[in-house]
């Protein structure tokens, strides 16, 4: 149907324009693989898509369960339903045993209302005939997959049917526009906005052969970051290419939807909502922005801050930073106010919390526009910021949270009253012995020790600096435990073969873009800090953690399609140095040890400087005076 005001389709549902926010259903899982272990699990399957705010699932290359869509029907779960491909040649007897399947599945799930739409095909699978050594999609197999079309809407007349689940450009007849796209964060805005120049009736645009677009509802049906990195993105925190990707979509409503790979890890993709056994994934919003889930990131009510998710504005400026609105429902909430409030951490790792500002944003249904402008007051002093957003109507129900981030580096440095304050960073060491292995990432943003083992820095005191006339010295570092993963450790068990065709290891930090994103399976260790051969503290390393809290790792990845440790960080500790180890004249020896006997002689550490990790502060000292 038309969507209002607009010149472009939506998919209706109850004569209403729905936004579609899907994500890929591939139902496997290490019990049984497509055989669910009980009801409840197929039933706990929908409710995870439900309590995401996901409007549906698209169950991929399978015929799903009856008793799974009886679910989706009860408790309310739009269903996209693939019909399996195969894999080879469209010969005669594939082309068969295809059709044979389509026509059973279905008269088998015609009376499921869940199911909304049919996929006869996807990505080309099985469409292509390899002629002088290529693989073509040849006109008579487009053709014969038009026929299909027509004969799934003669046994299904009222549901949406699509060609297939396009990402080579080639549809030939579909009800949607469909479109396939994995991509890094930086790049998704761009993406989009290709597809919503391109869209429009008579289009050749994402089509083959002369056929052309007629009007029908473009969308995404499969996007992420999971192969959107050279050799998949491996096990890494899907959630901040998952924000910037959310916020573009939100301001390109010609797309009407989009929809996630996927619902749940699998044995060759690392990206679910979930792991593969269903536990969960910590991604630490709510930590950033109280309350916050990853559900924000479908309201029906969506704030989108427009500019990039991490900016590195100089400290002292006022931006206007312009607010985008999304609101893709006519139900119309109540008088609306979004509060936002600047937030962070300077170079000690001190938080702070700045006024809060609110403005009136009105609502219309189906809004997609510029609302507002915040000012937004960058404080003179360095360090990492966040503006947290929050919509909430008269009632004072909260409908949208949001965020974005500010480094700032060009700005007043740190100081503290009466004291001196010595930095160095975690890649100045003069001395390094490790069990496993030593490893620095970015040369020397953040380096790594695994096993047990230590690392060694020598600093010189300041001329003026006399150990007598200090009260304390302290020493703030953020640092954590450090896992060896398979791309760290090289044992002959390298990724070999396509991990689509199910070859090759099944590590998930195999991947060279890996890094385990955060769950409830910890890796411990403990360091102790001595100076200059005095034992000052030992402190716990509780886990070596990914998720979106590492805003500084993910802002310190160039736009490539490598990551390297993106979204790792560690805990801000605090070590109160022995003053009996300060001689004047004499350098300072700080040297950070993993003891042998810390998790089986294999805790590891990981120490943090300024531009990555979670904290901006590079290891400190601060030399209180009397």
């Amino acid at each position: 149907m038309p969507f209002p005001n607009a010149d472009y389709t939506y998919v209706a549902l109850n004569n209403q324009p729905i936004y579609l926010q899907l994500c890929l259903d591939q139902s496997y899982h290490p019990e049984g693989f497509y055989t669910f272990p009980s009801d409840e699990f197929m039933k706990n399957e929908i409710l995870l898509s439900k309590k995401l705010a996901l409007s549906g699932n698209r169950v991929h290359i399978k015929v799903e369960v009856p008793r799974k869509l009886y679910w989706a029907d009860k408790l309310g779960l739009l269903i996209m339903a693939d019909t399996p491909n195969f894999w080879g040649e469209p010969v005669p007897e594939a082309k068969a045993d295809w059709e044979y399947c389509l026509r059973q599945q279905v008269e088998r799930d015609y009376n499921h209302p869940s199911i909304f739409a049919w996929v006869n095909f996807n990505e080309t699978w099985g469409l292509f005939t390899k002629q002088d050594g290529k693989r073509k999609y040849l006109p008579e197999t487009q053709e014969w997959v038009r026929d299909m079309y027509h004969l799934t809407k003669s046994l299904d007349p009222s549901r949406l049917v699509e060609d297939q689940s396009a990402c080579n450009n080639d549809h030939v007849e579909s009800d949607i526009n469909s479109w396939h796209a994995y991509k890094r964060g930086w790049v998704w805005d761009e993406t989009i906005a290709e597809y919503d120049t391109k869209t429009f009736p008579g289009s050749t645009f994402n089509y083959i052969n002369g056929n052309k677009q007629n009007g029908v509802p473009m969308m995404n049906s499969e996007c992420g970051n999971v192969w959107g990195y050279e050799g998949s993105a491996g096990d890494c925190d899907y959630t901040w290419d998952y924000h910037i990707m959310m916020n573009a979509f939100r301001q390109h409503p010609k797309c009407c939807g989009w929809l996630y790979t996927e619902h749940h890890d699998v044995i060759n993709e690392w990206n679910g909502y979930v792991k593969y056994d269903r536990t969960e994934k910590i991604d630490g919003l709510s930590e950033l922005v109280p309350g916050m889930t990853i559900a924000d990131f479908q309201s029906q009510y969506y704030i989108a801050p427009q500019c990039y998710l991490f900016t590195t504005p100089e400290g002292g400026q006022t931006i206007q930073l312009p607010i985008y609105a999304s609101f893709m429902t006519a139900k119309n909430p109540g008088a609306l106010t979004l509060t936002t409030q600047l937030v962070g951490w300077d170079e000690l790792g001190n938080f702070h919390e700045f006024d809060a500002n609110q403005l009136s944003v009105p609502f219309e249904p189906y809004l997609s526009k510029t609302v507002a402008t915040a000012p937004v007051a960058i404080p003179q002093q360095k360090g990492l910021y966040l503006l947290r957003m929050v919509l909430a109507n008269d009632k004072g129900t909260v409908l949208h949270r949001n965020f974005t981030t500010f480094r700032v580096n060009r700005g007043q440095d740190a100081k503290v009253d009466n004291a001196r304050i010595l930095t160095f960073s975690p890649a100045s060491f003069t001395a390094q012995e490790w069990s496993v292995k030593q490893l620095s990432v970015f040369n020397g943003l953040k380096e790594n020790g695994f096993g047990n083992g230590y690392f060694e820095y020598q600093l010189q005191l300041p001329a003026d600096v006399d150990p007598a006339n200090l009260a304390s010295a302290s020493l703030i570092f953020e640092a954590s435990s450090k896992q060896p993963f398979g791309k760290d450790i090289q044992d002959g068990t390298a990724i070999e073969g396509d991990y689509m065709l199910g070859k090759g290891t099944f590590d998930p930090c195999k991947s060279p873009n890996s890094y385990a994103m955060t769950d409830n399976v910890t890796w411990s260790s403990a360091v102790k800090v001595t100076v200059n051969g005095v034992e000052a503290a030992t402190l716990t390393l509780n886990d070596d953690p990914a998720d979106h809290r590492g805003i500084l790792s993910w802002g310190s990845q160039p736009n490539v399609n490598r990551l390297a440790e993106a979204g790792s960080y560690g805990q801000l500790l605090r070590a109160e140095l022995p003053l009996s180890a300060f001689h004047k004249g004499e350098p300072l020896v700080i040297r950070f040890t993993v003891p042998a006997d810390v998790n089986n002689g294999m805790g590891g550490l990981a120490l943090y400087g300024k531009d990555f990790g979670r904290y901006p502060l590079d290891p400190t000292l601060v030399l209180q005076n009397k």
